[in-house]
């Protein structure tokens, strides 16, 4: 009977442990291996690439937002030179240069480098004339003289029309009588506000590099009257002025007055500086009831040679001059 038992017991057969089947579970187990490999692969890649692509844009669109023109309207002789980008996974490092027009020829006046992160605050990381302005009072020029720090060139003040000083400086008898191979800046004021016209009939055309607008209010004026009692308070820095660029080629007049407040209308709504240019648009707006809409100025910038600057000497409507930043002519 147990001989039968044993007869009848179906053997179990090791299918797995065969040589043959090892090989297609082996072949089975890499092509599952390599089929994640590469869907890993791809997912990260997709990833990343979408992590990119996002960071991308939201970097640019910030630096979008900080592009700015305001230098076609602000900041006294002052252009920019053009701007570099350099790109990271989640920050932007922009380098802005911007330059002085001195006669015919060109010199960086400054450089300034920002980090636009793709969270949080746009940081300045590094400024060529300083993140800090120091005034040291000059016993020759009997004023507060203030330098560049990017080229340790001189930069230039306006006095306002009409406000008390202590000492009026006329450093254009010191930029006439250089030598003859320097190109010199010199910040001119205004005795009284003048319209384009005016300006344009009294001061000419040639070696006109920019033009001051007075954006000053007469109760602003009254206010600096009372409050600040000293001249170095009381003086306009170039850099914080609001004018625009001029030049021989394009002759200056009324409708280039026009032009410069259809731009701050532009850049009032889209510039990254468009609050002060507001304030600025209201205040021109305030001033320019008592002529009719036109622009009034307070001042200029002129470039040139010593012996192309001594016309200005003269004129009896300017109040102050201030030299700037010099270069050699060859």
């Amino acid at each position: 009977m147990s001989d039968k038992n044993e007869s009848n017991k179906v053997e179990e057969i090791d299918f797995t442990s065969g040589p043959s089947m090892q090989k297609v579970i082996k072949k089975s187990k890499r092509k599952q291996t390599i089929k994640y490999v590469i869907i890993t692969v791809l997912t990260t890649t997709i990833l990343l690439t979408l992590l990119f692509l996002g960071s991308n844009y939201i970097l640019n669109k910030r630096v979008d937002t900080q592009d700015s023109s305001y230098d076609m309207v602000h900041g006294a002789n002052i252009s920019s030179g053009g701007t570099t980008y350099t790109y990271n996974l989640f920050s932007i490092t922009t380098e802005t240069t911007y330059k002085k027009t001195i006669g015919d020829r060109s010199i960086v006046w400054d450089k300034e480098v920002k980090k636009v992160p793709l969270f949080g605050r746009i940081k300045t990381i590094e400024k060529g004339s300083g993140m800090m302005e120091v005034n040291y009072m000059n016993e020759d020029a009997k004023r507060y003289v203030r330098y560049n720090d990017f080229n340790n060139e001189r930069k230039i003040d306006f006095y306002y029309p009409n406000l008390p000083y202590d000492y009026l400086p006329h450093e254009l008898d010191i930029a006439a009588g250089l030598d003859e191979n320097k190109l010199i800046e010199v910040a001119l004021s205004f005795k009284e506000p003048m319209t384009m016209a005016e300006t344009a009939k009294n001061l000419g055309q040639d070696n006109v590099n920019w033009l001051w607008v007075d954006t000053t209010t007469p109760a602003q004026m009254d206010r600096m009257k009372d409050e600040l009692d000293h001249d170095s308070l009381k003086t306009k820095g170039g850099g914080g002025a609001f004018g625009f660029d001029v030049s021989p080629g394009s002759p200056y007049s009324e409708e280039s007055g026009q032009g410069f407040i259809v731009t701050l209308e532009q850049l009032s709504k889209t510039d990254s500086h468009k609050s002060s240019i507001k304030e600025a648009l209201k205040d021109i707006k305030e001033n320019t009831q008592s002529t009719k809409g036109e622009i009034r100025l307070n001042g200029a910038v002129v470039t040139g040679t010593p012996k192309e600057l001594k016309r200005f000497q003269n004129l009896d409507f300017i109040r102050a001059s201030i030299l700037g930043a010099t270069t050699d002519k060859y």
